[in-house]
């Protein structure tokens, strides 16, 4: 074969030409963004498999299907020795910002930044969070110290932000297997809790 028409596209996350017998799983994701924006339950999605089996690229191309719905989109890869909140904060900040600039100004957005900023102050705990956030801590919200607790509080907050806006806040991330057990069990509670209030965040 010519080496300038083959259509293997090596690489971590390049995609090639074609996303053949994706459609199910890439349909399955499409019922799931509706869901959330109408603020509905939706299972979230977890890609596995053997390295290069196409897992990047699959949560690419679901990245981009939200994006092309005009949700939010909070995507973080998760290196090794780093904690969730320490890769999350920065991005989470990135999105209420600019979702901050949709329409009208906010009060659910700036409560959201306010418990992010509550939330931050995890550092203590988490010694690789460094970010900076010019937002005043709302005394209570996401602020106990405790993991579970906070980011739960967060998620809901972030979750009233994007109903409020009219959107959806959907996170994606690669390379989960990296996120400690106890940081990922509680990502896990504390989506099912913006799931039982039926906000739109996933």
């Amino acid at each position: 074969m010519d080496p300038r028409r083959n259509p293997f596209a090596p690489g971590a996350g390049t995609r090639p030409p074609e996303l053949a017998g994706r459609d199910a799983l890439l349909e399955r994701n499409a019922v799931a963004l509706d869901r959330i924006r109408m603020g509905r339950a939706a299972r979230p999605s977890v890609l596995y498999g053997l390295r290069g089996v196409g897992k990047t690229v699959l949560l690419t191309a679901m990245r981009d299907a939200a994006e092309g719905e005009g949700m939010a989109i909070v995507a973080i890869e998760a290196p090794e020795n780093r904690s969730l909140p320490g890769i999350l904060v920065p991005a989470l900040r990135a999105t209420l910002l600019r979702l901050d600039r949709m329409k009208q100004a906010s009060e659910g957005v700036r409560r959201a930044l306010r418990a992010l900023a509550g939330f931050a102050k995890l550092k203590v705990k988490y010694d690789d969070l460094e970010v900076g956030l010019d937002f005043d801590v709302e005394p209570g919200l996401a602020d106990s110290g405790d993991l579970e607790a906070d980011l739960a509080d967060l998620m809901v907050a972030i979750g009233e932000a994007a109903r409020e806006k009219g959107s959806a806040v959907v996170l994606v991330i690669d390379e989960l297997q990296y996120v400690p057990e106890e940081q990922l069990a509680a990502l896990i509670s504390a989506l099912h809790r913006a799931s039982q209030k039926q906000l739109p965040s996933q």
